[in-house]
């Protein structure tokens, strides 16, 4: 899923660094982590089934 920072307190790595991720930056994840929730907003939220379904599609 894609995920946007709304709100200060969000640690991670940017270019291999930790430092506190910009109000605004966007960035992929598997699962919202659990110091994130309330700091940030879902964008896309993508399926394993429809990416599964698109897989066999194109067999």
């Amino acid at each position: 899923m894609k995920l946007r920072v709304t709100k200060r307190g969000c640690f991670g790595r940017i270019d291999g660094a930790v430092a506190e991720l910009p109000i605004g930056y966007e960035f992929c994840a598997t699962d919202i982590p659990t110091a994130f929730i309330g700091r940030v907003i879902v964008l896309e939220q993508q399926s394993v089934e429809v990416e599964a379904d698109k897989k066999k599609k194109g067999k």
